[in-house]
């Protein structure tokens, strides 16, 4: 982090804060958690060892709060702290960061609450985090005039209208609009994957491999406009010819994008191979949606799992556990057991994707052995990071 930015206020390298100090370390700790805890609270409910009474329909609530809940941290804790390195101004730390986290914390408590609290007041709760968070994030951006950076900030303000839109249908006020919203927010986060991948996979290969990089200023175009277009003719009119045209189109020009990125070159450095298999499956995922306008078979299911379990799981997972280092001053190098962690998240994909066409009449034990990788995947990243992330910075910079 620069020098003259305001990170070195006291108050926020006493001990007491470190935790508060920047965004990556409470959201990646909370919501790694989260989805390791969640996902176990999901497979007894399949199993029908729990009951939950929500007024979203289980599947949905599953959805929502993978969405809305984890990957909504992962980004929160990830835009929070880029904010800060791309403006040179902080973001949010100390109590405006604290604020966050309870908002978040308290979005996933209402959506246990089931029956028990009135809806009006679990969506009110529930939508509160996004909004805040886009005004935590937007302020420095708006503020440095870092426009390559709005997008980001328009892309936050669209997912908390998806989530607005997956309650109302929940609650019955727009009963059809659940499944689509789901569905775009998948589509919202593919996007903010494809722009921010396209930032720091190319960057972290170049930087770490010291190897030339070329990227075509039109092909970048048209992999980010690409994801862009079907998001909102997907949004509009469902799956169809046209849409699937796009997806496949998109699905190419990202994978070619990909090419140019020299993965080939990353096999030997875990941290920058985990990403570029991140990728992967998003090209898998955009194709897979593609083919499903032509092909007969249930291909959006096995599309969304490619972009949620596949790209989300993945990306996240890398991206968190590079961070994580570098942003606490330690040396770029993946402890130990973290090739575990990759090998089951990868695993975990493999098998909520080709379970259900190999083993149909096991799904429910595909499911839940999918679920335990994921699980198992999760848990090492908070064995091994968990006193990284609550620890002060090793360099003594504040943070």
């Amino acid at each position: 982090m620069s020098s003259s930015t305001p990170f070195s206020n006291a108050v926020f390298q006493h001990r007491r804060w470190t935790f508060l100090g920047t965004g990556f370390r409470p959201f990646f700790w909370l919501g790694t958690l989260m989805s390791s805890v969640w996902m176990l609270l999901w497979l007894l409910l399949l199993s029908g060892q729990l009951s939950l009474n929500s007024h979203l329909p289980l599947p949905y609530w599953h959805a929502h709060e993978m969405l809305f809940g984890f990957v909504a941290a992962i980004i929160a804790g990830f835009l929070l702290t880029a904010a800060q390195n791309w403006t040179g101004r902080i973001t949010a730390a100390g109590p405006s960061l604290l604020l966050l986290v309870l908002l978040w914390m308290a979005g996933r408590a209402v959506m246990l609450g089931g029956d028990i609290l009135p809806v009006f007041l679990v969506i009110t709760v529930d939508m509160a985090f996004i909004p805040c968070l886009l005004f935590f994030v937007a302020r420095p951006i708006v503020a440095a005039r870092h426009t390559r950076s709005i997008a980001l900030v328009v892309i936050l303000g669209v997912l908390a209208s998806c989530n607005l839109l997956v309650h109302l249908g929940g609650a019955g006020y727009l009963p059809t609009a659940t499944a689509p919203a789901l569905h775009a927010a998948v589509n919202v986060i593919t996007l903010l994957m494809v722009i921010l991948g396209g930032r720091v996979i190319p960057s972290f290969t170049r930087n770490t491999l010291q190897i030339p990089i070329h990227q075509s200023v039109w092909l970048e175009r048209l992999a980010i406009g690409s994801v862009a277009v079907l998001l909102m003719l997907e949004a509009i009119s469902g799956i169809n010819a046209l849409t699937g045209a796009i997806a496949l189109a998109a699905g190419i020009f990202n994978l070619i994008r990909l090419l140019g990125w020299g993965g080939y070159k990353t096999l030997s450095q875990p941290l920058l191979w985990v990403l570029h298999l991140g990728y992967v499956w998003i090209c898998a995922g955009l194709i897979t949606k593609g083919l499903d306008a032509y092909l007969a078979g249930d291909y959006h299911s096995i599309a969304i799992h490619l972009l949620t379990v596949g790209a989300m799981g993945t990306l996240i997972l890398g991206m968190i556990s590079r961070v994580s280092l570098g942003h606490t001053g330690r040396r770029m190098v993946l402890p130990e057991r973290m090739m575990l962690a990759y090998g089951l998240i990868t695993l975990g994909v493999i098998v909520r994707v080709a379970g259900p066409l190999l083993l149909p009449t096991h799904i429910v034990a595909v499911w839940l052995l999918s679920g335990g990788l994921w699980i198992g995947a999760f848990g090492v990243f908070l064995f091994h990071y968990t006193s990284i992330l609550w620890r002060p910075r090793v360099d003594g910079r504040p943070g």
